[in-house]
């Protein structure tokens, strides 16, 4: 039988775990340098205790992911703090830009039992990684990077999955006013293009390389305005997403939606990294309604 807080049915889909909003990126489609909040990383313990919270009783989520605002693999407890939800028998997620995944931090995650790394790929090609606002690294350095860590997951035994995220900007002028110049793939044909070349860069010469024809026929049905997910193999996928006006969407007038919903703390919520506690995880300023998550998480909901 379901449990519930409220009205709210458990499991909830996802609570959004930020182990810090510190980032060593400064993308133009974050609203990094917009966010005013004091910058800071979640005290180990506080975070065993919401995994406590979450992992009693009744299990409240089903995936914790290690995101909000800032980039999770500059937390220095990031494998123990994984490895502690894997031991409560949760499934974790850690959303990253990728740059900092070297090889002992990757297989120490994957040993941790993570679930699933998502990284956040984003700007395809060496025009739009301008966008992300890193010094020191170069895109060719960057697409090597991100080639060795799903090259990595072909063949391998262990569970963590790999998804690498791409966005598309279509209708730009109309999604994302306040950026109109802000191109990324923002045509079908585009984004296939880049899909293709990811592919044949992860898979080309690999023991997997036979699903390329597949791979590639996914591919072709592709479309820049909408989310899609294309399998690489068991253990690798690309997912696409339309990039948002997320940096002042929470500065706007309330307006009622048409059709679709918010789903809110119904589907997902966030804690932040000191302990607040945020119905939406794209509130990136941690602006009421919010409250304080001391004890006792499932009374507090």
């Amino acid at each position: 039988m379901p449990e519930y807080v409220g009205v709210i049915k458990l499991p909830i889909n996802r609570l959004h775990m930020e182990l810090t909003n510190v980032c060593n990126f400064s993308c133009e489609f974050c609203p990094d340098s917009k966010m005013k909040r004091k910058r800071g990383f979640m005290d180990v313990e506080m975070a065993r205790s919401i995994i406590d919270e979450v992992s009693r009783g009744t299990r409240m989520v089903k995936l914790l992911v290690f995101h909000v605002m800032g980039e999770p693999t500059l937390h220095p407890f990031l494998v123990d703090i994984v490895g502690y939800a894997f031991k409560k028998n949760l499934d974790a997620c850690i959303t990253t830009h990728g740059a900092n995944l070297d090889n002992d931090l990757l297989n120490a995650i994957i040993k941790a039992g993570a679930k699933k790394i998502i990284v956040s790929l984003q700007t395809p090609d060496d025009a739009t990684f301008s966008m992300r606002g890193v010094a020191g690294l170069s895109f060719h350095e960057y697409a090597d990077k991100i080639v060795s860590i799903a090259r990595s997951f072909i063949g391998q035994r262990h569970e963590t999955e790999l998804t690498i995220g791409f966005l598309s900007s279509p209708l730009r002028k109309l999604i994302i006013p306040i950026a109109k110049d802000l191109s990324i793939a923002d045509t079908s044909k585009k984004l296939r293009m880049h899909l293709k070349s990811w592919a044949n860069k992860i898979i080309a010469g690999t023991e997997v390389e036979y699903r390329l024809p597949d791979v590639l026929r996914q591919i072709s049905r592709a479309k820049c305005f909408k989310e899609n997910t294309v399998i690489i193999s068991d253990k690798i996928s690309f997912q696409t997403r339309i990039v948002g006006d997320w940096a002042t969407h929470f500065d706007q007038r309330n307006a009622n939606a048409r059709f679709g919903y918010c789903p809110g703390i119904q589907d997902n919520f966030g804690i932040l990294w000191n302990g607040d506690y945020t119905f939406c995880c794209t509130d990136y300023e941690g602006k009421p309604p919010y409250i304080i998550i001391t004890t006792h998480l499932l009374i507090i909901i």
